[in-house]
């Protein structure tokens, strides 16, 4: 066979499947198109599930908590230096609250089972009712949700102090009505502080003491529904949703991520 001839031979088995990808239907070449962006999509999907492809400056520092000392219900105090060096998680309850705080306190239990393991991480339970709340009161309340007395502190004290460390250390909503009883000289900046407050923490727990009857009159304390996350240095990285279940699923991923930065 001629050169000639094996050129034209391949020129026409060029021109020949030239012509079938010519002619391959529409939806084929759709296929070909949407089968690598569907691979990619997925892949992208689970990297944010699992928490892989967070944003940098997701657990951004967001402020320091000030310091404190409270009572726990051992009836030893508990400051801030206590826990440096821990990677914790805060949240505000009271013992005779009827609606939110059970559900709180049963994600704090979730949690202390989550880092059964993990010797450097704390929960801390700030009760907004320190009058009726007394070490014995939050060592029964404690003992609900199998608290481990070493891992998840029960904590308590003045209320002032406990209230400061709440609105201005954490940034979170609190407010009980008996304040506005028993005082009438409220500074309007204060006030409008307060609202404010309330609007920007939208999780908030309302609980309603009157249900007891040792309560002399039904109130109703709101505060903040909201797990807060604290890194080894003291500083807030992080709120938590406590009613939503996706918001609680990161909080693992971003415990263990403070804990390899802070070594």
């Amino acid at each position: 066979m001629s050169s000639d001839t094996s050129r034209h031979l391949v020129d026409a088995q060029a021109q020949a499947q030239e012509l079938a990808l010519v002619k391959r239907p529409w939806w084929l070449w759709g296929l070909c198109v949407l089968v690598p962006c569907v691979g990619v999509a997925l892949f992208f999907v689970a990297g944010f599930a699992s928490g892989s492809w967070r944003a940098r400056d997701d657990l951004q520092r967001l402020g320091e908590v000030p310091d404190f000392a409270l009572l726990e219900r051992s009836g030893q105090q508990v400051s801030k230096t206590d826990l440096l060096g821990k990677v914790w998680i805060a949240s505000l309850i009271f013992t005779r609250c009827v609606d939110e705080c059970p559900l709180v306190s049963s994600q704090m239990a979730r949690l202390q089972d989550a880092f059964v393991a993990e010797r450097d991480v704390r929960l801390v339970s700030i009760t907004v009712d320190p009058a009726y709340d007394t070490p014995e009161v939050l060592t029964r309340y404690a003992q609900r949700f199998a608290a481990q007395p070493e891992r998840w502190f029960f904590l308590t004290g003045d209320k002032a102090t406990i209230y400061r460390l709440v609105r201005e250390g954490f940034h979170l909503g609190l407010r009980d009505p008996r304040e506005a009883e028993q005082s009438s000289v409220i500074p309007d900046v204060d006030r409008w502080r307060g609202a404010l407050s309330q609007l920007l923490t939208p999780v908030s727990a309302w609980a309603h003491p009157g249900a007891h009857p040792h309560d002399q009159a039904p109130q109703a304390i709101t505060h903040s529904a909201r797990l807060v996350l604290v890194d080894r240095q003291g500083q807030i990285r992080h709120y938590y949703n406590s009613t939503g279940q996706d918001d609680l699923r990161r909080v693992p991923h971003d415990v263990r991520h403070l804990l390899r930065e802070g070594h």
